[in-house]
């Protein structure tokens, strides 16, 4: 993982995952022993975890100035950083005293780690075997869903602090309990709130249910031709159902123009009814959305809707059916 992963372009939630750190050894801010620390203990928010050695003159000359930068502009934000002493070479020179002095030096309040790799069987520091490091200085940046959204030499700290902000105001403004891409990609990773209810049927009872169309869409996956439905420009108040199980999913009110060529939603009529589901077929790398209550397809989710919400639920019409007034 010797690349950088820009902030926009990790936004699809399709980042790394953050591994433990595998540092035993610890100082609190004040320079006292830590006996246990890690992700875990840095709590919930953003995880900034910088990566260093006394020995390293990048380190001194702009790892540790623009670490400087980061701690004072980021107070007040969802933001919890540690420094890390990753030895790979110079085991005489970055010693776990060396990192004191570092920590003293800059006046940096935060937990410094001293991770040496020099345990049985070890071919080094820990943490960067698991973060794929490429040397010191290090900078890795981890998202309040354990994604790693950055990991390189360098830092921009006036877009790490920009992001943060950013993050901070969109979270204290959306709507109690309107969904967000956070919890998508949330969901989709780790599983989806409970359904209302279970309807369930073998294939061959689905398709003797269904016509032909709705059957290839809903439960084989199917996608119909794009633009290929009245749907799409049907606005009118009411509520659509899923076309297998006559579940409530969607509510008019949250239909928008999003010129797909299906119909889209902002978000789903209550929590639980639309299942979400990562989907790496056809090369791509996607969100599936289905009916939580008869496992069917409807179509996919993506971070690109208007507000507040900013989510695009592309539908299947055919996965669909208009309510009756």
């Amino acid at each position: 993982m010797n690349t950088r992963l820009d902030y926009a372009a990790t936004a699809d939630g399709f980042a790394p995952r953050a591994q433990p750190l595998g540092v035993e050894r610890w100082a609190g801010p004040s320079g006292q022993p830590l006996a246990q620390y890690g992700l875990e203990q840095m709590g919930d928010g953003y995880k900034l975890i910088f990566c260093f050695q006394h020995a390293c003159p990048g380190c001194h000359t702009h790892g540790f100035p623009s670490l400087v930068k980061l701690v004072e502009r980021t107070r007040g934000l969802n933001l919890r950083i540690a420094a890390v002493q990753t030895v790979f070479e110079d085991w005489e020179g970055n010693t776990f005293d060396a990192m004191l002095r570092d920590q003293a030096r800059y006046a940096l309040l935060i937990p410094f780690g001293h991770d040496d790799g020099t345990g049985p069987g070890s071919a080094g520091s820990v943490l960067m075997q698991r973060y794929g490091n490429g040397g010191t200085p290090w900078f890795i940046l981890i998202d309040p869903q354990g994604n790693v959204v950055h990991s390189h030499f360098r830092i921009d700290v006036d877009k790490t602090v920009s992001m943060l902000q950013r993050a901070q105001s969109e979270t204290s403004s959306s709507p109690k309990g309107t969904p967000n891409w956070a919890d998508v990609v949330r969901w989709a990773n780790h599983g989806n709130p409970p359904p209302p209810r279970r309807v369930e049927k073998t294939q061959d009872e689905w398709r003797q249910a269904l016509d032909a169309d709705v059957f290839r869409i809903t439960r084989q996956q199917g996608t119909e031709a794009a633009h290929s439905s009245a749907m799409c420009g049907l606005f009118e108040p009411g509520r659509y159902q899923c076309a297998c199980c006559d579940t409530p999913l969607f509510d008019a009110g949250s239909k928008f123009k999003s010129r797909s060529g299906w119909p889209s939603f902002t978000q789903p009529l209550t929590e639980g009814v639309v299942g979400h589901h990562m989907d790496n077929s056809h090369g791509m790398r996607r969100i599936e959305a289905t009916c939580q209550v008869c496992d069917a397809h409807l179509g996919h989710v993506f971070p690109d809707g208007p507000e507040p919400t900013g989510l695009r639920y592309c539908i299947n019409a055919l996965a669909l059916k208009k309510a009756a007034d």
